[in-house]
């Protein structure tokens, strides 16, 4: 049975907070043999086409959007199993309603803005400890790119991650 896909909108981060939270991934997946993928907060998954999904992100006037970081988390989730928490901010959701708007999307908006640094089912041990290791040198992250990317969904599997495509971006202007 095929699974559904959809188009989901990706915030990325900006350099060089970029490099590290890939450096992080790489890391994580060679040592628990998960899936690299590049670092996203994802804003929206919606039903939708390719080119919709283009023509969208030529539309979105948004600049940039600073987000303060809260923490690094964990969960039971495959999507949520280690993550870095934000604090959401106006310019944030002004862009996400955007989107859903030009998406003609119902979906309810993600409620906690993240960006996961794994994604793998770990003991809620090695989750806690993972957490607590994690500290970043700064107190919140820009991010200047929106991406468009045609994925499964939900995101269950290693599979489900490694057949992301990026499908449409679009820089943020400062």
């Amino acid at each position: 049975m095929r699974k559904a896909t959809a188009i989901a909108y990706w915030l990325i981060p900006a350099r060089p907070v970029r490099e590290l939270f890939s450096e992080i991934i790489r890391i994580l997946a060679e040592e628990l043999n998960a899936p690299r993928f590049e670092p996203h907060l994802t804003l929206l998954a919606a039903p939708g086409g390719d080119q919709s999904a283009r023509k969208l992100l030529r539309r979105i006037k948004a600049q940039r959007i600073h987000l303060a970081v809260r923490d690094v988390a964990f969960s039971a989730k495959f999507s949520k199993t280690l993550f870095v928490r934000f604090e959401s901010s106006d310019a944030f959701t002004e862009l996400r309603n955007e989107l859903r708007h030009g998406a003609k999307s119902r979906a309810e908006p993600l409620p906690d803005p993240h960006v996961s640094l794994i994604y793998k089912k770990l003991a809620p041990r090695a989750q806690s400890e993972l957490a607590s290791a994690i500290k970043f040198p700064f107190p919140g992250v820009v991010f200047d790119c929106i991406k468009a990317i045609r994925c499964s969904v939900p995101a269950r599997t290693r599979a489900d991650v490694e057949s992301w495509k990026v499908i449409a971006r679009k820089s943020l202007h400062q």
